[in-house]
């Protein structure tokens, strides 16, 4: 009775007290027989499956890896090629500016022989020798087969030189161009665009002469009938780009171009073999291939005017040219030439008199109505009307800084004399018309650009004013002479 009295009052004295304080029960789990031999075999499942999935993504870590490495050397292969495309972009707008600089001092250099007198002697001299070129020992036809290229390769062929293999010549590796001292690009399709032409041209490492046979209408795009030609695909556009590249790679690297621009190849025919030839961007009719094949070989081996140069070619009705006549058609590179005119039965010798004693004085006199005054000199077959600079008052620093040395060296100009430009007192090239009269091959007058440097500008509108009454007033006069 005692007894369970205690433990009843023990009982109610843990019952008021807080949980927390309350004594914890403990639980007993006595695993039945043979249920530690089931809790092995599923530990013994779970380290299997870890094991099979451990390997799982080791192979396909490996797998990842091996792909990884693929890409790599694949991408380090683009990176290389793209540096080596790189470099040689980089060498070729590297060698630009002194490029430009080369031709100012050539200009200023031209400027001062033909001044003293020095450059007419030299050309006399040079003119006493044959009027061909150093034949090249090796040329390169590069372009799709056809009778253009056929042409081209025989009469090359005829001439002794050697022609290098050019069927796998458009390909980015694997060029051989060692022994190739000249090139012809005469191809109309997709491969000769202008990176690729432009990696080509960095192979022969004995490159003197390159000729590309391009098209009419490079430089009228934007003018009819040339701009529905080139609105569906661009074709002039990336011609004229494949141009400038060339002249940048020939400025870049020391070779001399010509660039022939002809229209639709034609095929071959006697009685439409005579050539026409025109400076610049010029005709929009057909061109034989026999023709345009003769041309690239004047080029090549006859026709020192046509080195750095751009002119447009067409076949007309007639028989076919002799070199006479091919060196009168490229004579028109010389200035170049903006018009010709025969004087049938007139005298040469009377139109030159009349020419340097009454029609070009009055081109220095005021209100002569040339927007741009100009100096006369008159030559042995004529005139030089040449552009004057522009008088101004502004001094920029460099000139108010080269006054101040010639002050100091005592080589001051006498007072309101005007300073001197460029090296030497030589003035920039202005630009101007010089008009010839020649007696031979037969009695006519030509008129070209004479004083032209690397950057003139052309005085459009004073030349138009000079060219325009020289062609009315010589016509003219010779009518009455008849």
């Amino acid at each position: 009775m005692k007894c369970s009295q205690s433990g009843s009052l023990v009982s109610r004295r843990i019952g008021i007290l807080p949980t927390t304080q309350r004594p914890r029960s403990r639980i007993i789990i006595v695993s039945q027989t043979g249920g530690g031999d089931d809790l092995m075999k599923k530990f013994e499942e779970e380290r299997k499956i870890r094991e099979e999935m451990d390997a799982i993504f080791k192979n396909a870590q490996s797998d990842l890896q091996s792909i990884a490495k693929l890409e790599l050397d694949s991408l380090k292969s683009e990176a290389e090629e793209i540096k080596q495309r790189r470099e040689e972009e980089w060498s070729i707008l590297g060698a630009k500016e002194a490029e430009k600089l080369t031709s100012k001092v050539d200009s200023l250099a031209e400027q001062f022989l033909r001044s003293t007198g020095r450059l007419e002697d030299d050309a006399e001299e040079d003119a006493d020798g044959p009027g061909q070129l150093a034949p090249p020992s090796v040329v390169a036809v590069v372009g799709e087969p056809g009778p253009l290229r056929d042409q081209i390769v025989e009469r090359l062929t005829a001439q002794g030189v050697a022609i290098s293999s050019c069927e796998r010549l458009l390909e980015t590796k694997g060029i051989r161009l060692e022994g190739t001292d000249a090139v012809v690009l005469c191809g109309d399709g997709e491969p000769l665009d202008r990176p690729t032409v432009e990696r080509l041209l960095t192979r022969p490492q004995k490159l003197r002469r390159v000729v590309l046979l391009s098209t009419v209408g490079t430089e009228r795009s934007d003018k009819f009938p040339f701009s529905l030609q080139n609105a569906f695909s661009g074709a002039l556009d990336k011609k004229r780009g494949l141009e400038q590249g060339l002249i940048e790679r020939s400025r870049a690297a020391g070779f001399a171009y010509t660039i022939i621009r002809i229209g639709k190849v034609a095929r071959p025919d006697p009685a439409n073999a005579a050539p026409e030839l025109m400076p610049g961007d010029f005709f929009q009719e057909d061109t034989a291939a026999d023709v345009a094949a003769e041309a690239s070989l004047q080029a090549l081996l006859y026709q020192p005017l046509g080195l750095n140069k751009s002119l447009s070619l067409i076949s007309r009705r007639g028989p076919a040219a002799t070199q006479d006549q091919w060196d009168d058609e490229f004579l028109k590179l010389d200035g170049p030439e903006i018009w010709r005119w025969p004087l049938g039965p007139v005298p040469a010798a009377a139109c030159r008199d009349w020419l340097q004693e009454s029609w070009a004085p009055r081109w220095i006199k005021k209100g002569n109505g040339l927007t741009t005054p100009v100096s006369l000199t008159v030559t042995p077959l004529g005139v030089q009307l040449v552009f004057k600079p522009p008088q101004s008052g502004f001094v920029s620093f460099k000139e108010e800084r080269d006054r101040e040395r010639a002050r100091d060296r005592g080589d001051e100009p006498p007072p309101g004399a005007a300073p001197p430009a460029g090296p030497a007192g030589l003035r920039q090239l202005e630009g101007g018309v010089e008009v010839v009269v020649e007696e031979r091959p037969a009695g006519r007058v030509r008129v070209l650009r004479c004083a032209m440097g690397e950057e003139t500008v052309v005085k459009e509108t004073s030349e138009r004013i000079l060219l325009d009454s020289l062609i009315k007033d010589v016509q003219a006069w010779a009518a009455g002479r008849r």
